[in-house]
């Protein structure tokens, strides 16, 4: 029986990389965007799916997410 609770996502599994070692390694290469992580080939370069988590990481620091979690720009959103 289920118990309610959903598991969290801490890593791109592709690359079998944390999202706090993600983190760090664009700190220390002073990324600012989940998009110099993948043009720099050091995730989200395999299924795709980590690509909102990334992003998210990016923008607010936060390494630990739930399935659905997805950073939406306030300046850019509609309705």
């Amino acid at each position: 029986m289920a118990t309610g609770r959903r598991k969290s996502v801490k890593r791109c599994v592709c690359h079998k990389k944390t999202f706090c070692e993600i983190l760090d390694i664009a700190s220390e290469m002073n990324f600012t965007t989940y998009a110099q992580l993948l043009e720099n080939k050091i995730c989200g370069m395999g299924c795709g799916m980590c690509h909102p988590y990334l992003n998210k990481m990016m923008v607010t620091g936060e390494t630990e997410f739930y399935p659905g979690d997805v950073y939406i720009d306030s300046d850019k959103a509609t309705g």
